[in-house]
């Protein structure tokens, strides 16, 4: 696929609200979109966790950190 029709797919796929959370996006340095999405990681993350915790109780704190890797490795 050329990058001039994946661009074009993609211009199809988003709606006005996606076009204008993406020029938001572009008004905030690199360095603060760093920082949010690196806040977002986070926040996923700990929920993760804690959904994990509340599944597995008896898992001790290795054990979910290898529980999580897990998961991590086959979602990407």
């Amino acid at each position: 696929m050329s990058d001039h029709t994946s661009l074009s797919n993609l211009k199809a796929r988003l709606g006005p609200a996606d076009e204008t959370q993406i020029r938001l996006l572009l008004q905030v340095s690199p360095a603060q979109r760093l920082q949010t999405m690196l806040e977002m990681q986070a926040v996923i993350l700990n929920t993760w966790q804690a959904r994990l915790r509340q599944a597995h109780p008896e898992l001790n704190d290795l054990e979910l950190c290898r529980l999580m890797f897990k998961r991590l490795q086959q979602n990407g």
